[in-house]
């Protein structure tokens, strides 16, 4: 989820839109996001109907290693994720498609050198795996022994000479010795942290003259309603008002949090159509005015589905990842910069809506779910009816 979950998503269009792309591909059943920008989508099954070997490794202590068996028979001509790319090599000729299937070795046998290579059958003494689909890895039988395993940082507590931490030191640090040995001069990563108010990379900040013209600071968090940008479309969420507002024109909106204060300045009411924008692109929301945003900020949930009513500047859906800043957190560090950044927020007039419904009727005119909102075949375009 490129558009909708990283930096200046509408840039990333852009780039995906560029004529030198002469053709992308994706795999997905639900064709979200990025996949709109496809020329053409594989037929890629479901988790229900594939056959797969899976992991649990972070839910809890025991880890395992289990078979994974389809739910229900195939949908339509939909293949699993491997056969799909097969198929395409297959076009392009068999020395592709035996290179890339191995010579269309079959999946027992792949699993076996799954099974083998992967080191489980040096642990799986009972043959676990291949009897009862599952292997739980055996924990240490000395977890309990805390003098074998410390808790924490005791081992560095009682003698941190002889117990260093990682850091170049040893030692925990105020200040990183590592920055300051190689990146001095990083201004957006300073060797301690302190306040940066504006960088080479960065001005994002209200005393920006840039907050003149986007005077709010917009907060984005990993929402309560989704997972990154799954789950948007799940009807029961998008009965919440804090999820999606129906807005006076049917049409589910994106929440965007203002204060009563900020929204009086604007003449917003709880409800209106609002856009939040910069020079990046603007993203459609509905106000979602409350005393639980304080004055000069807005916040809006990141993940929402891309609806774009122009694809590199225009958005309905509520993405808000699309007019993030375009720069990672600094010259050395590539994390991504996705809340705190300069917009403004105003009400959407009759007549501006009006105006973007004769400017782009294709958008208006793509089907929208009313319980669960953009609908996948609104984008396709069916071959066989042409032709």
């Amino acid at each position: 989820c490129m558009v909708t979950c990283w930096n200046d998503g509408f840039r990333f269009v852009k780039a995906m839109r560029d004529p030198k792309i002469e053709c992308i591909v994706a795999q997905q059943p639900w064709l979200e996001n990025d996949c709109i920008l496809a020329d053409i989508i594989l037929p890629v099954q479901t988790k229900f109907e594939l056959e797969d070997i899976c992991e649990d490794i972070s839910s809890a202590n025991f880890c395992s290693i289990y078979r994974e068996y389809p739910a229900c028979p195939p949908v339509g001509e939909s293949l699993d994720d491997f056969d799909c790319v097969a198929e395409v090599a297959r076009k392009l000729g068999p020395e592709i498609y035996n290179a890339y299937t191995n010579n269309d070795m079959p999946k027992d046998r792949i699993i076996d050198l799954f099974y083998n290579g992967s080191g489980i059958a040096d642990l799986d003494k009972n043959n676990d795996f291949h009897e009862k689909d599952i292997f739980v890895l055996p924990c240490d039988p000395n977890i309990q022994n805390f003098d074998l395993h410390p808790p924490g940082l005791r081992k560095f507590a009682e003698d941190p000479e002889n117990n260093p931490l990682s850091t170049p030191t040893g030692k925990l640090e105020f200040t990183s010795t590592a920055i300051k040995k190689y990146f001095p001069d990083d201004q957006e990563r300073p060797p301690y942290p302190k306040w940066v108010e504006k960088s080479d990379l960065h001005d994002e900040r209200l005393t920006s003259e840039r907050a003149k013209k986007y005077p709010l600071l917009c907060v984005s968090n990993h929402g309560r309603w989704r997972f990154h940008a799954n789950l948007d479309d799940i009807t029961w969420h998008r009965e919440v008002e804090t999820m999606k507002i129906r807005a006076k024109d049917g049409y589910q909106y994106e929440p965007c949090w203002l204060n009563p204060k900020e929204a009086q300045k604007r003449g917003i009411k709880h409800g209106d159509i609002v856009k939040v924008f910069n020079e990046r692109g603007t993203v459609l929301c509905a106000a979602y005015v409350t005393e639980r945003i304080r004055e000069n900020t807005c916040y809006v949930d990141h993940g929402s589905r891309f609806d774009p009513i122009d694809a590199e500047k225009l958005d309905r859906g509520g993405a808000i990842n699309l007019i993030t800043p375009t720069n990672i957190i600094s010259k050395t560090a590539t994390g991504m910069v996705v809340s705190g950044f300069l917009v403004e927020v105003q009400k959407v007039t009759d007549e501006e809506m009006e105006n973007w419904k004769k400017q782009y009727p294709e958008a208006f005119a793509r089907k929208v779910d009313e319980a669960c909102g953009v609908c996948l075949d609104s984008w396709l375009i069916n071959n066989e009816e042409e032709n």
